[in-house]
């Protein structure tokens, strides 16, 4: 695109963002001029009243149309269209009011009506805008036309327009926070309502106590929702059921709540609803007392209404006949079936085989939902595991082992803090993940494996705290420095990694939330680590064998393998970015007559000391030393040329000459000689590279030994020994 197509581009999108605020603008400095005010008398003012009133439809039904119709609008945009529409607004009713008769107008409360629409549905800087624009609009046009008498009228239309903004903004907000509020405390009281259904029909183990909104909470309440709402539709159609085959006045199953000492009307239908009881029934009251405290059915002749005969009417009722069976369950009583009757014929054997079969009906459509609770839930915790157990499955380093472990964990159950600390050679544990808000205080902790409650797990293999339960002030996790991070925890896990008998960490999971971490959570996280634990122990052998594999296995250097790699890698960049790459050739003088001397385990020894004098004096995360072969070692100096190369081989070499080795023959000393070589100034080639540094180590041997050479063009290819 070129310049002149990115200014035009820029032009019109300035006209598209401006152009409806600089019409406002001009409509409104029509109305402070006063065009609107004479109107009726003015052919001239009122052809251009219409022509700004038909301009001003179109820009309206514009912004109308693209505020309505626009998609994928930002903050910012939709907030300016919403000022755009809103200034049209105001310059509009403005003129109205002033071609009515200005401030006098009977059509002056519009813009009442007007400022109050605004401030409630527009965002509040836009509104109180909107308001100020308004404002100074009225007051503009009094001060232009020198209406002095009108100043004062103005200044009060100004206050009250203030003063009814401020105040439609306030009650209009408070009442949808009102109304809010309301409809969280209705979704709770459901919530608890199905929660304590669930319990009495023991369909789940969950509280009546509100807990942290998350998924494996949702997944709960839905399945409560679905389980007890089937119940509830088949207890209200076997009630119904029976009520109109057996002709009777009221049919009511009354159950015990989770506690098991009180009764509630689950399910009701009656020709009487009015007088039908709302409160909770204590188990021993009137004849279902009887019923409970019997386990028999019973049935009644000119029962007493309401009061301590039938406890389910809260007004007197003119019963006749009653009959109730008890709905007992594996020997347990859950509640009673009750049935009357207001004209006068008795309940028979029929009758109380009827109420018997539907209870159990009932209880078999209980136990089925209750079985398919189980299951629903079996094959949530199932497919949780599965997905957590993929995630460690597919880890193989360490790192990715850890952060696997917080990810599976996440996924059975919820924390605002999760850390793993694993055990180290020297008795010690370190946090090497942590995930959540509050992380500083944790990272890198190291403390020892006997320390706080993740030291008594390590040693004891069990978790804590009990239950779950936690109290930060009590309980230190893992020091009083890192507790810290806890202080707001009030439900912590801290759960031992193991494999087979070895200690390997702890995983530590908290939350803000009280009790969420129940026994199934528990479990599923018990499971979860078993499996951890195992996947640690891969993630160490694995880097075990990349140890083997790259490493020496007597001066823990890199080996000639990775040397090779890490040169190709070297010298690509160097060409790449034009930079040099050095090598040092290093090799023990007389070596084999150390061995034979002193013996090759002395001699390891030797090799052992310039492995770690190479470590000591290589000091650069882009440097590598590494063993090359036999008493030979080489480095690889990247972005070095030849005489940074010659400063740190003669360090060195130095530094291994200065030590001395013990032997049972006595102390000894060694030295090394060194050959150098640099790309590009050398050699082009990684084999013409190593062969040039080989080279100028031959020539630091012939030259007499515990020296540094550099490669030149005269010396002479190795010939000897």
């Amino acid at each position: 695109m070129t310049v002149l197509e990115y200014t035009i581009h820029g032009i019109r999108r300035g006209f598209r963002v401006t152009w409806s605020f600089v019409f406002a603008g001009a409509f409104a400095a029509a109305i402070v001029a006063g065009l609107f005010s004479d109107v009726a008398t003015s052919g001239a003012r009122k052809a251009a009243a219409i022509c700004m009133f038909g301009v001003w439809a179109a820009a309206f039904g514009v912004n109308v149309h693209r505020r309505l119709a626009g998609s994928g609008r930002t903050a910012a945009t939709s907030w300016r269209a919403d000022l755009e529409l809103g200034l049209l607004l105001v310059v509009a009713t403005h003129a109205l009011v002033q071609i009515s008769g200005g401030l006098t107008s009977p059509a002056y409360p519009l813009i009442f009506i007007l400022v109050a629409f605004l401030v409630v549905y527009t965002p509040q800087w836009v509104g109180f805008t909107l308001v100020t624009a308004t404002i100074g609009l009225e007051l503009g046009f009094v001060a232009l036309a020198g209406a002095n008498a009108s100043l004062p009228a103005a200044v009060i239309h100004a206050l009250f327009i203030v003063l009814f903004s401020l105040l439609n903004l306030v009650f209009t907000r408070r009442e949808v926070s009102r109304t809010r509020r309301q409809a969280a405390e209705n979704l709770a009281r459901d919530r608890i309502a199905v929660a304590d259904d669930a319990r009495a029909f023991r369909l789940t183990v969950a509280t009546s106590e509100a807990r942290p909104a998350s998924a494996r909470g949702e997944e709960q309440e839905r399945l409560a929702r679905c389980t007890v709402g089937e119940v509830r539709r088949s207890m209200y159609h076997h009630v119904d059921l029976l009520k109109r085959t057996m002709g009777l006045n009221t049919c009511v199953l009354l159950w015990l709540d989770g506690c098991g000492e009180t009764l509630r009307i689950f399910e009701c239908v009656s020709d009487v609803t009015e007088h039908i009881a709302t409160r909770k029934i204590d188990r021993k009251e009137g004849v279902v007392g009887a019923i409970i405290q019997s386990r028999t059915p019973l049935a009644l002749k000119g029962a007493k209404p309401g009061g301590a005969s039938l406890p389910y009417y809260e007004s007197p009722v003119a019963t006749t006949d009653f009959l109730g069976v008890p709905v007992i369950e594996h020997g347990a009583v859950r509640g009673v079936l009750c049935a009357d009757r207001v004209d006068g014929r008795s309940f028979g054997t029929v009758d109380q085989e009827n109420l018997v079969g539907a209870v159990e009906s009932i209880l078999q459509i209980v136990s089925n939902e209750r079985i398919f609770a189980q299951l629903e839930r079996a094959k949530t915790e199932q497919t949780k595991l599965l997905s957590a157990s993929e995630l460690l499955t597919k880890a193989l380093t360490l790192d990715d082992v850890v952060e696997a472990a917080l990810d599976a964990s996440g996924r059975l159950a919820p924390f605002d803090l999760a850390a793993v600390a694993l055990a180290t050679d020297r008795g010690r544990l370190v946090v090497r993940a942590v995930r959540g808000e509050t992380v500083e205080p944790l990272v890198g902790v190291e403390v020892a494996d006997t320390t706080g409650l993740a030291g008594s797990v390590l040693k004891n293999r069990h978790y804590l705290p009990y239950r779950g339960e936690f109290d930060p002030s009590q309980q230190i996790i893992f020091t009083k420095k890192a507790q810290k991070a806890f202080a707001r925890m009030r439900s912590a896990l801290v759960l031992p990694l193991t494999a087979g008998d070895e200690a390997l960490g702890a995983l530590v999971l908290a939350t803000e939330a009280p009790s969420a971490y129940p026994d199934d959570v528990r479990t599923m996280l018990q499971v979860m680590i078993n499996q951890l634990g195992t996947a640690l122990q891969n993630a160490r052998m694995v880097r075990r064998l990349e140890e083997l594999a790259t490493t020496d296995g007597l001066t823990g250097l890199p080996n000639h393998r990775v040397f090779q790699e890490e040169l190709d890698r070297q010298l690509a960049h160097s060409l790449r970015f034009s930079t040099e790459t050095s090598l040092i050739l290093c090799d023990v003088d007389k070596f084999k007559a150390v061995n034979d001397t002193y013996g090759h385990p002395v001699g390891d020894v030797v090799l052992k000391g310039l492995g770690e004098t190479l470590r000591r004096n290589v000091v650069r995360d882009t440097d590598l030393p590494a063993r090359y072969g036999g008493e030979e070692f080489i480095v690889i100096c990247s972005g070095t040329g030849t005489e940074g190369a010659q400063k740190l081989a003669e360090r060195i070499r130095r530094d291994l000459e200065g030590q001395a080795f013990r032997s049972e023959k006595g102390e000894f000393r060694c030295t090394i000689s060194m050959g150098i070589a640099t790309y590009p100034a050398h050699a082009r080639s990684k084999e013409e590279l190593i062969g040039r540094a080989d080279i100028a180590l031959y020539a630091a041997k012939e030259g007499g030994r515990n020296q540094v050479r550099v490669w030149q063009k005269e010396m002479r290819q190795k010939g000897g020994a």
